[in-house]
């Protein structure tokens, strides 16, 4: 655990005592000080150096437009009596979290529910602002990456980090010599970053890898298919500038992973920003900037249109929608089904609701896949007829040799019948043979596979079982009457125990006198559980450290002289308390259950969505693969 520094000072030498650690890694530790709740301390694990220290003062003195608001902009240095410059003051940042989680779609689910599309583009804007008030400052992000980039649930963006940014004060500047390849400009890449010059030009470089992470749900802009030799990794594929989504993509030999939309879905304009940005022409002539993109992603959100399909999608006005073609291609939700707007019932009605469900009609059988009888290809023609040549050689030969042996009288003319098996080697498809068999049976296993693909994807089974588990939860919500019902006739049963149980639990330990168990050790019982006699069991004193068998058998002879003066009384009935518990441990239930139901039909309406997505985008693959299959088993029949 890291220990608490202690004997530190502001720059104006008030003391600032720490309170709880709130994270750390491999540079220094995050506090909480309780005297200044707007701020952290920074504490590094060892002394700054002087340049360092400098370098936050200069920062400290800093007012640029924007700063304080769109970041964790250094307040001052933090000191330690005898030591010198240990860390730094930052403003505490509460509420917000990682990028990552929200341009990742299967975080956004979880901790973004109420993120859709309109959301996302908003958070990139918000970047947009926060890199624009860092450069208008004069100063150079450099390590730009997710970690430095906090996202709050409204949207609004925090830029933190910053002691690593590179700072012009003074006549001096202090570098960035740190960065994260993913998001480091080509011009850089594979190159030390220690004496380099950052510019804003290389800050555009890696905010463009954010705007694109955020709109193309988490996808990087240089990941994708290389159809050169060897491997291509992202980095590589930035130094190399091959944009896989760009014009220019088939010279750089690159396609997008499956799956994935064109660069068109965000719109003309945002598409040449990313072009501008990515492309080999900018390391010289420069980036989008900040500012651009702000003015590109405002014209992108409000043209924005609700598709009609899949109320939880939004996308540009001018297309069509890319998250229906995208889920059901993959098979994964893009955004959380909290954004449903139609899950909340007021007041829950199950007749309501059921019609609701009623009203999603099974998808109906998966569309059958034709079959398309075909001719045998001129290369199956060819082979059949060579091999017809060669049996008729075969016969030819075979009938003179057998005659040549009865009018010679020479049975060795027989042997001669190997001729035969030579002439119909030569003569039979060889090579072509062996083609068209390959052919089928590669065309065969790539059917197999398509085929239990179209049939998981385009079939009933998911929106089947999800219906299912609809009635099974609406059994149980209707079932709840009679749930409470037993639960109420246990409780009469229960009577005498519940009774002696809260009479057990107004004894208090720290009021009773107990031989060798004073106010020291009855605390410790308390932080262990144990307050009253109702707590005094065996089961729990065991856990309690200090109390041996002998001081256990003091509370519990307690206990039991406490149960001997008992009396049950019949008359009082159910405590109401007990009552008021089952009732609201039902209406907790039923919510439960309610909340479960809203979100189930709302996954069935995206199950029948992405259904009937991959019947309508994944259809021409699956019949190209039929109708491939068709022809080889047509040319297999040829010359067999």
């Amino acid at each position: 655990m890291n220990r608490k520094p202690l004997n530190l000072v502001d720059d104006g030498g008030a003391p600032i005592a720490l309170g709880l650690l709130l994270g750390q890694g491999g540079e220094g530790a995050v506090w909480d000080i309780p005297s200044k709740p707007d701020l952290v301390a920074k504490v590094y694990h060892e002394p700054l150096l002087p340049e360092r220290a400098m370098k936050i003062r200069a920062m400290a003195g800093m007012d640029g437009a924007g700063l304080k608001t769109l970041t964790a902009w250094p307040v001052g240095l933090l000191e330690q009596h005898d030591v010198g410059p240990v860390g730094l003051l930052l403003p505490k940042v509460s509420g917000a979290k990682d990028i990552h989680e929200l341009y990742s779609p299967k975080s956004r689910r979880v901790e973004f529910q109420q993120a859709d599309w309109r959301f996302l583009i908003r958070a990139a804007g918000n970047t947009s602002r926060a890199f624009a008030a860092v450069h208008q400052a004069g100063c150079v992000i450099g390590d730009v990456n997710h970690g430095g980039i906090l996202v709050a649930p409204n949207a609004t963006v925090r830029l933190i980090d910053c002691d690593s940014f590179q700072v012009a004060a003074n006549g001096r500047q202090y570098l960035c010599e740190v960065g994260v390849d993913n998001f480091t400009p080509p011009e850089l890449q594979s190159r030390s970053f220690k004496g380099i010059v950052r510019t804003e030009n290389h800050d555009n470089f890696g905010l463009a890898v954010v705007i694109f992470l955020l709109t193309f749900m988490g996808r990087h802009p240089f990941a994708g298919r290389y159809s050169g030799q060897g491997d291509m990794a992202i980095s590589k594929a930035i130094e190399e500038i091959r944009f896989p989504y760009g014009a220019h993509r088939s010279q750089a030999l690159m396609t997008p992973p499956p799956g994935m939309p064109s660069l068109s879905i965000v719109g003309p304009e945002i598409a040449a920003l990313f072009e501008r940005a990515f492309a080999r022409s900018s390391i010289g002539t420069g980036r989008p900037t900040a500012k651009e993109w702000i003015a590109g992603l405002e014209h992108l959100e409000k043209n924005q249109t609700r598709c009609t399909a899949n109320r939880v999608h939004w996308h540009h006005k001018a297309t069509n929608c890319p998250w229906c073609a995208m889920e059901g291609t993959t098979g994964v939700p893009l955004f959380s089904l909290a954004l449903e707007s139609s899950t909340s019932l007021g007041t829950f009605s199950m007749t309501a609701f059921w019609a609701m469900v009623d009203s999603l009609q099974q998808p109906g059988p998966v569309p059958i896949i034709a079959a398309n009888p075909k001719m045998p290809s001129a290369q199956a023609r060819k082979v059949r007829h060579r091999n017809r040549l060669g049996y008729l050689g075969a016969a030819v030969v075979g009938v003179m040799c057998l005659v040549g042996a009865i009018l010679t009288g020479n049975p060795e003319v027989l042997f001669s019948a190997v001729g035969v098996v030579i002439i119909v080697t030569l003569m039979r498809g060889g090579k072509g043979v062996e083609d068209i068999d390959q052919r089928y049976k590669a065309t065969k296993a790539q059917w197999q596979a398509a085929n239990t693909d179209w049939e998981r994807k385009a079939g009933n089974g998911a929106f089947n079982d999800k219906k299912a588990a609809i009635a099974n939860l609406r059994q149980q919500w209707e079932g709840l009457p009679s749930r409470k019902a037993n639960l109420l006739e246990v409780l009469k049963k229960n009577q005498p125990r519940l009774q002696l149980e809260r009479y057990l639990d107004t004894f208090k330990i720290s009021a009773a006198k107990i031989e060798s168990i004073g106010s020291g050790r009855t605390q410790t019982l308390e932080s262990y559980g144990v307050e009253t006699a109702l707590d005094a069991t065996r089961a729990n004193l065991q856990n309690v450290p200090g109390f041996g068998p002998k001081t256990q058998q003091k509370l519990i002879a307690w206990r039991t002289s406490i149960e001997a003066c008992f009396r049950f009384d019949p008359t009082k009935g159910v405590d109401p308390r007990d009552i008021q518990k089952i009732d609201t441990d039902i209406r907790a239930a039923a919510r439960d259950l309610e909340d479960r139901l809203n979100r189930s039909l709302a996954e069935l309406r995206q199950v029948k969505a992405q259904i009937m997505g991959a019947r309508e985008h994944l259809r021409a693959h699956v019949e190209r693969v039929h109708d491939e299959l068709m022809q080889a088993d047509a040319d297999y029949k040829a010359i067999h």
